[in-house]
């Protein structure tokens, strides 16, 4: 598979390419980021959708590109884990996203501490600018770790089954 990495460790997969989202996208994708702060917010709170965006067609079009997935969009957003947020381990067939088969990040900043992306088996995402990862969320179980010193931004999107 070129133009694109993966980590595996037992049933864990996760495809990454770093570099993905060009400095403009970013910028464009940060100015409408939610600015919440140190507070409690449920993740309705913390996300702006972004489904209709030329961003989703590009996504899709890399992951058709590189490994043939033909992926139906249910949702992208920009998401704000905020100081002190963070996840458990679930993948969502538990969760209110049944029909959800895969999950993709773009990380849209790195100057935080904590909020590692994680697997049950031992997998660690180090966020960096313009990663774009894929994996099966309802099969991975998956979470954040907690977000310390300033918030953590990332797109995310919500591929159907």
């Amino acid at each position: 598979m070129k133009n694109i990495n993966f980590l595996k460790n037992k049933s864990d997969l996760i495809f990454f390419k770093d570099n993905f989202l060009l400095k403009k996208d970013w910028d464009y994708c940060l100015k409408k980021a939610p600015k919440l702060g140190k507070r409690n917010m449920n993740l309705k709170q913390r996300t702006i959708d972004i489904t209709k965006e030329n961003i989703v067609k590009k996504v899709i079009k890399f992951f058709k590109k590189t490994l043939n997935f033909n992926l139906s969009i249910q949702q992208a957003q920009i998401q704000n884990w905020n100081i002190e947020s963070f996840s458990e381990l679930h993948i969502h067939e538990l969760n209110v996203r049944t029909s959800t088969k895969y999950n993709s990040l773009i990380y849209l900043n790195d100057d935080f501490e904590g909020g590692e992306f994680f697997t049950k088996n031992g997998i660690v995402v180090k966020p960096k600018i313009g990663k774009l990862t894929l994996f099966n969320g309802s099969k991975v179980y998956h979470g954040v770790k907690k977000v310390y010193k300033k918030d953590r931004l990332t797109l995310i999107f919500w591929w159907n089954k």
